[in-house]
């Protein structure tokens, strides 16, 4: 099972890294979006920013932890995950997991007429996703070093 949450991490992870890099590339401003092939690059790097949070904080953290016996509950408040990652120095500190669910939010919450709005959230999306990459490398890298040991 959790090596199938790691496929599918991997894989939107392989899709972010390629819209990622093509976005830093860029020069965000009202008239990128002038052209369609941009807003679609910009939207499927969030669609898998999306994603992949959600699948890191809806599946991955909690089976990380139960598949390793760090908890013999894998119903815990989101909040007790986090603070016991932290604990692990899986993540290094909880706000980075609330400053993704911060920009996330954003992200679901803007006016599509708001240039200025969405550049901004893009350019959040696009900084946060390095802390995003950072997590996921933690969780794999604790997961592998408990399997193997």
């Amino acid at each position: 099972m959790i090596k199938e949450v790691f496929k599918v991490c991997d894989q939107m992870m392989k899709s972010c890294d390629i819209d990622h890099n093509e976005l830093q590339a860029q020069d965000i401003n009202s008239d990128f979006f002038d052209d369609y092939t941009n807003t679609r690059l910009v939207n499927s790097f969030l669609f898998n920013f999306a994603k992949l949070q959600d699948k890191i904080g809806a599946k991955l953290f909690r089976q990380v932890l139960y598949d390793l016996k760090e908890i013999d509950n894998p119903n815990l408040s989101m909040i007790d995950i986090l603070n016991l990652l932290e604990k692990l120095e899986i993540i290094e500190d909880v706000k980075d997991w609330d400053s993704l669910r911060a920009i996330r939010n954003a992200l679901a919450h803007e006016y599509p007429f708001d240039i200025d709005e969405r550049i901004t959230n893009i350019e959040i999306a696009i900084d946060r996703y390095l802390i995003l990459k950072k997590i996921y490398q933690g969780v794999v890298s604790f997961y592998y070093s408990k399997v193997t040991t």
